[in-house]
């Protein structure tokens, strides 16, 4: 098929007109988008650390930058969001003044609406990352809980892999243990333990130096079938027995020479702990020969061997709620928090548990989300008795009126210390953190600040009286914090202790110990990613000078 030569330029002016067309709706609907833009100011620091890269509030820092001078009249320097009063000002350095209230972390200037940052700065105080822990690079997953052991070591667990590149080919998941100053323990094989997919939320130790772990795993080593226990001796292997169960039918020819194998069949070499529960507790203790378990537990589950063979496993169910306790073999004791006649554990929390603390007399006082617990009306917190039964000698009175994270307790203080959302306890007006007597009480001259931008969600009382505060909030009152506070014990803000620089992360416990060189410190651990600057890997030692 030919075109003219009229119906080929007739094509061309078509398409020439449509090109002109798009260019006009171009220039119609979408106008230069870098129009209107402020011109820059030529204002950049140095990479250099600045000059001391480290001092107290009320010292001198300076810093080399570039394009300030023009505009000394109208900049703001803030050293990690605290104002810093400005010295001096060159065409090559900026001097300010470390600020009252100023933290470790990056600075900025501000000139009207534009910033421009300055390198970091660490400020001295009282606190400080102690560099004599060990820990290296950390775990890289996180830690649920740490508990001393009797060997004056520390037992982690939680959904971890790896504990300062310690598991390589032979993962750890989920439990280690270390020296008191960090250093990974080798005489602790676990047989990769709860395998690559499981979590092991909790453990407790027992007189004879073994633990029962608990968590969200149905292997640990080699064993398979479990429900969420294990025994474990103490180089970290699961604990086995030997039962006897039906032996499976199979063709036995004596004439053909070969083992009679009826005895081997009726016998399985199976976990030692035969008990534990349909979904994950959150946390356990053991004490004088009981395991107590809290969380949303379900159902109580023990293979009943006699019934079983080795390969199809007969299992015995019992209905639990929020608490339940079992011997060191992992029966259920139906003297704990079970109603016999019903033959199911006792109602339990009208809502979640989140913490929990076991007492020296054996009384479980315990927090979360609950208007009501057995049926009595709880305000959030309630206790035990040492037979698992509400406890209405606890003065907790109407409790707290929101949600309770967290519960810690002190026993050279003899106090508790609970974090949340609520506002009051008892009737008295706080905010979201909460000093309380051994009876359940208030403590009645401890007032805090307002945590903004997020809550308190763990804190520990230290013997000394301080406080160390964790969380997701941003200031505490009109004070940069970060993830961290450090309090006085009536909870007025510990000036001289709040230098170090943000936490980012969740903290999920603390223990208090000393460091290398005799000083107070607090073991902190959870999911945190970095603390004052510094990669943490999910554990790290603070040290509170005196």
């Amino acid at each position: 098929m030919t075109v003219s030569l009229k119906n080929k330029i007739m094509c061309i002016t078509l398409a020439a007109g449509l090109v002109a067309g798009c260019q006009k709706d171009n220039d119609k609907f979408f106008p230069d988008p870098y129009a209107g833009g402020k011109p820059q100011l030529g204002v950049k620091f140095s990479e250099a650390l600045p000059s001391p890269s480290s001092g107290a509030a009320g010292e001198k820092v300076t810093y080399s930058v570039r394009g300030l001078l023009a505009y000394k009249d109208s900049i703001h320097f803030f050293q990690n969001g605290e104002e810093a009063a400005i010295s001096s000002v060159t065409d090559s350095t900026l001097t300010v003044v470390v600020p009252a209230q100023a933290s470790t972390g990056t600075g900025w200037v501000t000139i009207g609406a534009q910033v421009f940052p300055a390198p970091l700065f660490r400020v001295r105080g009282k606190a400080r990352l102690d560099n004599t822990f060990k820990s290296g690079s950390g775990t890289d997953g996180l830690i649920y809980q740490i508990i001393p052991t009797s060997d004056n070591r520390y037992l982690l667990t939680g959904s971890f892999r790896l504990y300062n590149s310690n598991g390589q080919g032979n993962w750890l998941n989920g439990i280690a243990k270390i020296e008191k100053h960090g250093q990974y323990v080798t005489d602790m094989s676990t047989d990769s333990a709860a395998g690559r997919n499981g979590r092991i939320h909790s453990a407790a130790e027992l007189e004879d130096g073994r633990f029962i772990v608990a968590g969200a795993f149905s292997t640990y080593g080699y064993k398979k079938g479990l429900f969420n226990f294990a025994r474990v001796n103490i180089s970290g292997k699961i604990d086995t027995t030997v039962q006897t169960v039906i032996p499976e039918e199979y063709n036995y020819d004596p004439d053909a020479g070969l083992p009679d194998m009826t005895e081997a069949l009726s016998k399985d070499t199976v976990s030692a702990f035969n008990g534990g529960s349909s979904s994950a507790p959150t946390k356990i203790f053991a004490r004088n020969g009981r395991v107590i378990a809290f969380g949303s537990l379900g159902l109580y589950q023990q293979i009943f061997y006699k019934s079983s063979t080795r390969n199809a496993k007969v299992t015995d169910r019992r209905v639990v709620h929020s608490v339940m306790a079992m011997d060191l073999d992992g029966n259920l004791d139906s003297t704990y928090h079970y109603d016999l006649a019903n033959h199911e554990g006792m109602p339990g929390a009208d809502g979640y548990l989140a913490d929990a603390i076991l007492m020296y007399d054996g009384k479980l006082v315990m927090v979360g989300k609950f208007p009501r617990f057995d049926g009595v009306t709880a305000g959030n917190i309630a206790r035990l008795d040492a037979n698992g039964r509400v406890d209405n000698t606890f003065k907790a009175g109407s409790g707290a009126n929101g949600d309770v994270f967290s519960i810690t307790f002190n026993k050279t203080t003899r106090k508790f210390l609970i974090t949340g959302n609520f506002t009051s306890y008892n009737g008295q007006p706080c905010h979201g953190l909460m000093l309380l007597n051994e009876d359940g009480s208030p403590v009645t001259n401890f007032q805090t600040d307002v945590f903004l931008n997020g809550y308190a969600t763990y804190a520990m009382q230290l013997k000394n009286g301080m406080i160390v505060v964790t969380g997701g909030f941003e200031k505490y009152g009109t004070r940069i914090r970060r993830g961290m506070v450090i309090l006085n014990a009536d909870g007025s803000y510990a000036a001289a202790y709040n230098n170090t620089g943000d936490l980012n992360g969740a903290v999920y416990g603390m223990l208090e110990t000393t460091s290398a060189e005799g000083e107070t410190a607090v073991l902190i651990y959870g999911y945190i990613p970095s603390f004052d600057n510094t990669n943490v890997g999910n554990i790290f030692r603070l040290v509170l000078a005196k």
